[in-house]
């Protein structure tokens, strides 16, 4: 499978052969997710919820229908989503009093809400924090876990005294969502500050995580939105202060998208043999391959297999014994396929000698080691770190700089493009008829377009 060659191939191939997901299923943009790929996405999910949870999040879970009068109260919000969302409008053969959405985000539901749920002062911040499946009538070109119409995230909503507060708040998701992808997931990235045009509907400022795929091209994994005091006007959303005062709340609204952290993880790491996965994250940390060349042997070496087995499962290693009759060759490469970190080997000459052969997915380096002196654990951290820096590495490489626009076309499609913008919105159309631009800074930079001084901007082709 030729990663560097064409990566969307390689891609979807290993998306059906690794059993990620299939995309067969018979609506467009919706996936059935297959065991490996889904219990990657609940080790994502786990680690995320408790680090919110232990944060102060209540986890929650809304109803998938939103009212049409509920979802329509922000009017910036709804005309950001109204050509996306799906209707029902029918239950049976009845007609219904009022036309029902599939979520498509929850700020409006859950805001219904906290205006019940917040009283006083004393209740904020108010968290709350929910996994789940959002709809959307995507009309671009769908591609498997990174646009589609059905897809899977968690979201976080919170309430706030005042602005400081909410950045404050912002801060903290900052950090949370830096453990999520950069430490769990070994994922580069940069935080952006959407221009206004590609904010949030409803917000006043928007954070995109970004990290750089292989092809050169942007994937946004997780935002931050500050939604200001907008959605609490729209929903009367107040509380009352210390000197017995009806105040409005500050909202602020956040999430990652665990289709696009997989393909994150797969497109990134991943290399022509298939998926090389962190083990924290990895379904099957370590695949045990008996090595049998006489059937005399057989007995001999399936016992001291699974007695390893069942010690590393004591540790709280996820761990497999392949015993089939399939050849070592095959099951090898079936097993890097699906990027299990680590591969120990166990045959005749090893069991004589007390020792097992180790075998790292990431670097493919092997090794022999004593079985009483074996520290899968230790192996886990150097993996992990080696596939960071790789990554970062990688990543550090897809950054330029453009200082006229024939340099932004030539970059575009290979990284990330530091440029001039001069603030005036046709030089904008001209800069993204090139790249996206994905943030604008404070730092002084000439217009690439016509030259004036005016800010530096970050661009890129995106998914």
């Amino acid at each position: 499978m030729g990663k560097k060659k064409i990566l969307s191939e390689w891609y979807h191939k290993l998306l059906e052969k690794a059993d990620i997901v299939d995309g067969r299923y018979p609506v467009k943009g919706m996936l059935i997710y297959r065991g490996w790929g889904l219990h990657i996405i609940k080790e994502m999910q786990y680690f995320l919820e408790k680090l919110l949870n232990d944060s102060g999040h209540e986890p929650v879970l809304f109803p998938v229908l939103i009212p049409e009068d509920i979802l329509g109260k922000e009017t910036k919000h709804i005309a950001g989503f109204e050509e996306e969302v799906y209707w029902v409008t029918h239950a049976g053969k009845n007609r219904l009093d009022r036309k029902m959405s599939l979520r498509p985000t929850s700020e409006t539901p859950i805001y219904e809400m906290f205006k019940l749920w917040i009283r006083s002062h004393t209740d904020l911040p108010y968290m709350v924090q929910q996994s789940c499946a959002v709809y959307r009538y995507e009309t671009k070109h769908t591609r498997p876990l990174i646009r589609g119409r059905e897809f899977l995230w968690n979201e976080g909503h919170s309430a706030h005294l005042d602005a400081d507060d909410v950045r404050r708040h912002m801060e903290m998701i900052d950090e949370i969502y830096s453990k999520l992808i950069g430490d769990l997931l070994c994922i580069p990235y940069v935080v952006s500050a959407r221009p206004e045009w590609d904010r949030f509907p409803g917000a006043s400022e928007t954070r995109a995580f970004d990290t750089l795929m292989p092809d050169g091209r942007t994937l946004q994994v997780a935002t931050i939105h500050d939604l200001g005091q907008n959605f609490s006007k729209a929903f009367g959303l107040t509380y009352e202060n210390e000197d017995g005062q009806h105040k409005l709340a500050y909202t602020c609204s956040y999430g990652p998208s665990f289709g696009r952290l997989l393909a994150s993880v797969i497109c990134i790491h991943g290399d022509d043999i298939g998926l090389i996965l962190p083990p924290a994250i990895a379904p099957v940390q370590v695949i045990i391959i008996p090595v049998v060349f006489k059937e005399s042997e057989r007995e001999a070496i399936l016992s001291a297999a699974g007695k390893l087995s069942s010690e590393l499962k004591n540790k709280g290693v996820r761990v497999k014994v392949d015993d089939g009759d399939e050849r070592p060759g095959a099951k090898y490469f079936r097993w890097e396929m699906r990027g299990v970190p680590l591969r120990i080997e166990l045959g005749p000459r090893e069991l004589k000698q007390g020792l097992v052969t180790v075998v790292r997915r990431d670097t493919g380096e092997k090794k022999q080691v004593s079985l009483d002196k074996l520290d899968v654990e230790l192996f886990f951290k150097k993996i992990t770190s080696s596939m960071r820096d790789e990554a970062l590495k990688r990543f550090n490489e897809g950054f330029f700089s453009a200082g006229n626009l024939d340099e932004l076309r030539d970059y575009a499609g290979k990284g990330i493009i530091k440029a001039g913008w001069c603030g005036k919105s046709e030089c904008a159309d001209s800069i993204e008829e090139c790249a996206d631009i994905l943030s604008v800074d404070v730092k002084k930079s000439k217009c690439v377009v016509c030259g004036l001084e005016g800010v530096e901007v970050s661009a890129a082709k995106t998914y």
